[in-house]
C-alpha cells in the first residue's frame, strides 16, 4: 500500500514539475514575442539629381573594318603581312599571279595596235580616191563642154549624128564614172567610222585587262590593323558572285575609332535621339566604365529569334580605346533624360499593396489613388516608431532609384530596408531605426571572441 502511494506521489510531482516546465516555457515565449521589434534601414529624403536611362546590349567593333577580296580569280604569289600587323592606306598586302592577264594585255594591245594601223590605211585609201575622183570630174567636166559643143555643130548639120551619139555616149560614162567613185569615197569614209569605233572597243579592252592587272596587286584602303588573315600563299582566291560573297582574305581595321552596335529595343527606341550620352560596360574590362555619345539610329527594325523587334544603334567609344578589340560583347546605358532637384527614393522601397487593405483614411483623402487599380505603388514612412503607408507617383527608374513625383516631400524619413522586412511591412508597425555599428566597438567585439575562442580551445586541449 505505501509503495503505491510513492508511486503515484511519484507521478503526481512529475506531472506538476512538467506543467511547471510548459508554464515557465510558454511565458518565455510570450515575453521574446512581447518584447520583439522590427529594426529597419532609413534613408532620409533629399533634392537630388536623377538621370533616366535604357539599357541595351551590343558588340564592339571598329568604325572602319574593312574585307579585304580579290576581284580577280588567282593564286597568291607574296602575302608580306600577318594578323596584328599595323599598315599605312597604299601598303602592298597581296599579290596575285598576273601571268594570264599580262598575256591578255599585249593581245589587246596588238589587237589595239593593228586597228590603228587599219584606220591609216584607210584614211590613205579615202585620199587617193578623193584625188582620183577629182580627175574624173575634170574629165568630166572637159566632156560636158565637147558634148555641147557636138550639139551645136549636129544642129548646123556640121557634124553627123554617129558622131554626136558617140560624144554622148562617152559623156554618160564619165558621169557614171564619177558617181561610182563618189560612193565609193562615201562607203570607205563610213567605214572609217566604223574601224573609228572598233578601235576604242579595243582601247577599252586594253583598259579592262590593264584594270585586271592591277587588281593582282591589293593595296590596303585605310590605317590600320589586320585583323584577320584567311588564306596562304599558293591558295587561289576567287571572286565573288551574287550568292557568292567571294573569297575574303584579310581584314583591315582602324581600332582607334570603335563603336558599339547596340540592339535597341523596339519600346525604347522612341527615346533614344543622335547625340545623347551613354556608358559602356565590357564584361572583359568590368572595372572600366567606358564614354559614349549615340552617332545612329537604324531606320528599319531587324527581327530576332525570339519574335522580338530590335533597332541596330551606332555608339561612338569615346576616350582611349586601346585595349579593345573587335567583337567584344559590351551593354551600354543610354542617358535619355537628366532631371536636377527632383525626389528620388531607392526603387525596393516602392511597392505594390493592394488598395482594399490600406486604411480609408489613406486612400480616401489622397488625390494620388486611383480607385480603379487593384494595386498602388506605396512608399513607408518612419513617423513616431512606427511604418506609414504613402501612396505615391511614381516616374522612371535607372538601375537603383525610381523618381517620385507626389505623394513624398523633402526631409522625409523612408523605410529602404531590409527587403525582406519590406515585403511584409504592414501599416503602422512598430519600427525601430537601425543603428550604425562603431568600427571600434566592432574590434573590440572581434577581439572578445577571439579570446573567448582561443581560451574554448585551450580547455578542450585539456580535455
Amino acid at each position: 500500500m505505501k509503495k503505491k502511494n510513492l508511486i503515484i506521489i511519484i507521478i503526481a510531482g512529475s506531472v506538476g514539475v512538467l506543467l511547471l516546465m510548459l508554464l515557465v516555457a510558454a511565458g518565455s515565449v510570450k515575453g521574446r514575442k512581447a518584447g520583439v521589434t522590427t529594426t529597419v534601414r532609413l534613408e532620409t529624403v533629399a533634392p537630388g539629381e536623377f538621370v533616366e536611362i535604357i539599357n541595351a546590349p551590343g558588340e564592339i567593333r571598329p568604325k572602319s573594318e574593312v574585307d579585304i577580296s580579290a576581284k580577280v580569280s588567282a593564286r597568291i604569289v607574296e602575302l608580306p603581312v600577318k594578323e596584328g600587323d599595323k599598315v599605312k592606306e597604299g601598303d602592298i598586302l597581296i599579290r596575285l599571279d598576273s601571268k594570264d592577264l599580262e598575256s591578255q594585255l599585249r593581245s589587246a594591245e596588238a589587237s589595239r595596235d593593228a586597228q590603228k594601223a587599219g584606220i591609216e590605211v584607210e584614211k590613205a585609201r579615202i585620199l587617193s580616191q578623193t584625188a582620183s575622183l577629182k580627175g574624173t570630174l575634170a574629165t568630166l567636166k572637159q566632156q560636158e563642154q565637147e558634148f555641147e559643143r557636138q550639139h551645136t555643130l549636129l544642129v548646123s548639120n556640121d557634124v553627123s549624128q554617129a558622131s554626136f551619139d558617140q560624144c554622148q555616149s562617152r559623156l554618160d560614162e564619165l558621169k557614171a564614172q564619177y558617181e561610182a567613185a563618189a560612193q565609193t569615197i562615201k562607203a570607205a569614209e563610213l567605214n572609217l567610222i566604223v574601224m573609228d569605233h572598233n578601235l576604242k572597243a579595243a582601247d577599252a579592252r586594253v583598259e579592262e585587262v590593264q584594270e585586271a592587272l592591277s587588281y593582282t596587286t591589293i593595296s590596303s584602303p585605310i590605317d590600320g590593323v589586320i585583323t584577320q588573315l584567311n588564306a596562304e600563299v599558293g591558295e587561289v582566291v576567287m571572286t565573288g558572285t551574287m550568292n557568292n560573297p567571294g573569297t575574303v582574305i584579310l581584314q583591315v581595321a582602324d581600332l582607334g575609332v570603335m563603336m558599339l552596335y547596340a540592339e535597341l529595343d523596339e519600346t525604347n527606341v522612341g527615346q533614344v535621339k543622335i547625340g545623347q550620352k551613354a556608358k559602356i560596360h565590357v564584361p572583359a574590362f568590368w572595372e572600366d566604365e567606358f564614354e559614349g555619345v549615340v552617332q545612329n539610329i537604324a531606320l528599319t527594325y531587324k527581327m530576332s529569334q525570339t519574335g522580338s523587334k530590335s533597332y541596330k544603334t551606332e555608339i561612338l567609344v569615346e576616350g582611349d580605346v586601346s585595349k579593345l578589340v573587335s567583337g567584344l560583347t559590351a551593354d551600354v546605358d543610354i542617358e535619355t533624360n537628366r532631371f536636377k532637384d527632383v525626389i528620388k527614393v531607392p526603387s525596393q522601397s516602392v511597392l505594390a499593396r493592394r488598395v482594399d487593405i490600406l486604411p480609408l483614411e489613406i486612400t480616401d483623402d489622397s488625390p494620388i489613388v486611383d480607385k480603379n487599380k487593384t494595386e498602388i505603388p506605396v512608399v513607408y514612412l518612419f513617423k513616431d516608431g512606427k511604418a506609414i503607408a504613402a501612396p505615391v507617383k511614381i516616374g522612371p527608374s535607372d538601375l537603383t532609384h525610381t523618381l517620385i513625383r507626389d505623394g513624398v516631400k523633402e526631409g522625409d524619413s523612408v523605410i529602404v530596408g531590409p527587403y525582406k522586412i519590406l515585403e511584409g511591412l504592414q501599416h503602422n508597425a512598430a519600427v525601430v531605426k537601425e543603428e550604425k555599428k562603431e568600427p571600434a566597438q566592432d574590434a573590440k567585439k572581434d577581439k572578445k571572441a577571439d579570446a573567448d575562442a582561443k581560451k574554448d580551445n585551450k580547455a578542450e586541449t585539456k580535455v
